[in-house]
């Protein structure tokens, strides 16, 4: 099939991964693939043609119909939305790929729920062009991905569970995890649970476990990257050098500081608290990243928004929600502002599920078993 088509064994073996174990695309299928137009040419909706075109040719070599929407839509700040086109395109298919940074379900709140109100099968697809197809984080197999995020959910079964994070930037906070069906507000993500079982939002490669709320949580967290959907719009890079502290007491953020950074923050949740209300400065929800392969060179993607995008699935990951405060009526955007640290110990009722960075679910038996599976395709790194 990679000579039929032209797509080097690389890029095929990523494209597979995607159209039969995570689309699961079927003969007759109505696939859209959806990109922008300045994406082609630097903004940051990164894409490029010769992705699209591979995408295509695979997935119309299972047989199902594939078109291409390319939209050019350029976004305006807290007056994001979903194209009148792309709603057309969502109801008459069976499945959506989309390509797009900007029209994101995690932050657009009309746009998740016109997917789950239409039942349209969603396919967000990360490694949007030809060199990213190439790389090991997309040949990952979806389903060793899978086990891993279905895995690492063990620890947080209980409810009231205590924790104890630390890193060697000085972070250090204790709190109590709550019961997992106790999550108002995030739908369609149980911990015992497929996404296919609980929502139509399929992110390819999957990227991180489900949000984990809790409460009492106090210490003192820094951190130097987050991201950059909303980084952009703070005005600051998605990664930096002096990291910004955050002083928690009672699941609350009492103080930021630091350089530039912090002083951004500062004044963008004053803003957003306009919109949102109080529960901006909320600190009571985190999770972390579960791909076991998410680490790409710069000559593989120079784009450092995307970069950090990827990034930000990578299993050595955490990160903690800037705010918990819900869309609303008047704001119906979901602020999903991020606080990113990659060296971790965590402790959860003194099991250790992180050890300086390291996932350590990744060793487990089911999910080496999975990996066993795909000896010729990248599995999971050793502890070292």
């Amino acid at each position: 099939m990679s000579h039929q088509l032209g797509i080097p064994k690389s890029a095929l073996n990523s494209l597979t991964q995607m159209v039969d174990h995570c689309a699961q695309v079927k003969p007759g299928d109505e696939v859209v693939i959806l990109a922008h137009t300045d994406g082609l040419y630097g903004s940051d909706n990164l894409v490029d043609e010769q992705a699209v075109s591979w995408t295509q040719a695979v997935v119309q070599s299972r047989g199902a119909n594939c078109s291409i929407l390319w939209i050019d839509e350029v976004m305006k700040e807290h007056n994001w939305r979903m194209p009148p086109v792309v709603k057309g395109a969502i109801t008459e298919a069976d499945l959506l790929i989309n390509t797009s940074l900007d029209l994101a379900i995690e932050e657009v709140a009309e746009f998740r729920k016109y997917i789950e109100t239409v039942k349209t099968w969603y396919v967000r697809m990360f490694p949007v062009t030809a060199p990213l197809l190439m790389t090991k984080w997309a040949q990952t197999p979806h389903e060793l991905v899978e086990m891993i995020r279905h895995v690492s959910s063990n620890p947080f079964m209980t409810h009231m569970a205590k924790f104890v994070m630390t890193d060697p930037n000085g972070t250090k906070l204790e709190g109590y995890t709550l019961d997992p069906v106790q999550r108002p507000g995030i739908p369609g993500m149980p911990y015992n649970s497929w996404r296919r079982d609980a929502s139509h939002y399929i992110p390819w490669p999957e990227w991180v476990h489900p949000p984990i709320n809790c409460k009492d949580v106090n210490g003192v967290f820094f951190f130097d990257c987050m991201l950059p959907w909303w980084s952009r719009y703070i005005g600051i890079a998605p990664a930096w050098k002096e990291p910004v502290r955050v002083d928690v007491k009672d699941s609350r953020m009492a103080k930021i500081s630091g350089g530039k950074e912090a002083d951004a923050i500062n004044r963008y949740l004053k803003m957003m608290e306009g919109k949102v209300g109080d529960g901006i400065y909320k600190f009571d929800t985190f999770h972390f990243g579960i791909h076991p392969n998410a680490k790409v060179e710069d000559w593989q993607c120079p784009n450092a928004i995307y970069k950090r995008i990827i990034d930000h699935s990578h299993h050595s990951n955490v990160h903690w929600h800037i705010g918990s405060a819900p869309a609303n009526e008047k704001y119906n955007y979901y602020p999903h502002i991020t606080a990113d640290i990659r060296n971790t110990t965590l402790k959860v009722n003194d099991k250790l599920v992180y050890d300086k960075g390291y996932l350590c679910c990744l060793q487990d038996p089911e999910v080496l078993k999975v990996a066993a599976k795909y000896p010729d395709l990248p599995g999971v790194p050793e502890k070292l």
